[in-house]
């Protein structure tokens, strides 16, 4: 049977997903009368998510860049909070076009088991006073005011962060989305193709220049195989037709 291959490449990282589908005809090897349990589509629905986001903010921000938690001096309700949020990007926006920068950002709230906080990633250009001053709602400390590093493992972490603390209020219909992007975000550059083939490699032979650091064999929703492989860079690696490698 004929699988698909979706291929990532961003900054030295590769990632190929590969699965099987009903929709490329052919034999169907799939586990007969697969149901996968509530839990399995929660966890499977939050590692896409996780995944569509750590390569949003990989593709999208660099070192220094700010991550910044936004606090309240006064507890407000949660659709306060939403308008609060709004507000600041709004007037973020106008501080950051007044250097002559377009902001990008991507943010998420968080309410439950906690007072209600938002946690923002944006570009740089200002410094935390004065971030502070455009929120006005509370004060933001230096423990609130970091930097991001750039790095792949930091995107990761911070996409895992988001997708769970947006969980809860998601699950109870206060937002449709588990966190919320600027329009001008560029979007993870992403290849596909079919392979004609009945069968993969269980262990992928990394692209030249590149050491594989994790495969995982495993099945999706639909009970097919499904296969997912991160490579890194090690070497110079210029000739974009390898990728396609096996």
């Amino acid at each position: 049977m004929p699988y698909r291959e979706e291929i990532y490449i961003e900054k030295g990282i590769i990632e190929k997903t590969k699965y099987h589908t009903y929709r490329l005809g052919g034999k169907k090897t799939r586990i007969e009368n697969y149901q996968p349990s509530p839990k399995a589509l929660q966890e499977w629905n939050a590692r896409k998510a996780e995944k569509k986001l750590y390569r949003t903010i990989y593709s999208n921000f660099s070192r220094n860049d700010l991550y910044i938690t936004l606090t309240y001096r006064k507890e407000p309700t949660y659709e306060e909070a939403k308008k609060n949020i709004s507000n600041f990007i709004r007037r973020l926006k106008r501080r950051y076009a007044k250097q002559g920068k377009e902001l990008k950002y991507i943010y998420t709230t968080e309410y439950k088991g906690k007072r209600i906080h938002h946690h923002i990633l944006c570009g740089a250009g200002l410094t935390r006073k004065e971030v502070e001053a455009i929120w006005g709602k509370g004060m933001i400390s230096h423990y609130a005011f970091q930097y991001f590093d750039g790095g792949f493992e930091d995107a990761k972490r911070l996409a895992a962060y988001f997708v769970k603390e947006a969980l809860p209020a998601v699950r109870e219909g206060l937002q449709k989305f588990r966190w919320i992007g600027s329009k001008n975000l560029k979007k993870p550059k992403i290849l596909y193709r079919t392979i004609k083939s009945k069968r993969w490699k269980e262990e992928p032979l990394p692209p030249r220049g590149y050491i594989r650091a994790e495969v995982i064999n495993d099945y999706n929703m639909e009970g097919y195989r499904w296969q997912f492989a991160r490579f890194i860079k090690s070497d110079d690696f210029t000739i974009i037709e390898q990728v396609f490698a096996e």
